[in-house]
């Protein structure tokens, strides 16, 4: 059985790594939202002009939008870093 001591000491550790972690998320949510909307938007015009077809371009253009906003709004709330 923990002591009360020892159960405090690992509620600090756990807190410490939160902490720690929390901003490593949020850069990483701001990351990959912005180079998502890139891809979404480049692989949509690549299959336009490698192949000359528009199959799959309004999906790939939703896609990469509303990834862009997510972006977008993760750049407005600072999720990202503070120097780019």
């Amino acid at each position: 059985m923990a002591t009360h001591s020892q159960v405090r000491t690992f509620a600090r550790l756990l807190e410490s790594i939160w902490l720690a972690a929390l901003p490593r998320i949020r850069k990483f949510l701001w990351l990959s939202a912005g180079m998502f909307s890139a891809a979404t938007f480049a692989m949509a015009m690549v299959g336009v002009v490698l192949y000359g077809r528009m199959d799959a371009v309004a999906t790939s253009f939703l896609a990469g939008t509303v990834s862009a906003a997510l972006f977008g709004l993760a750049s407005i709330f600072r999720f990202g870093p503070d120097a780019a």
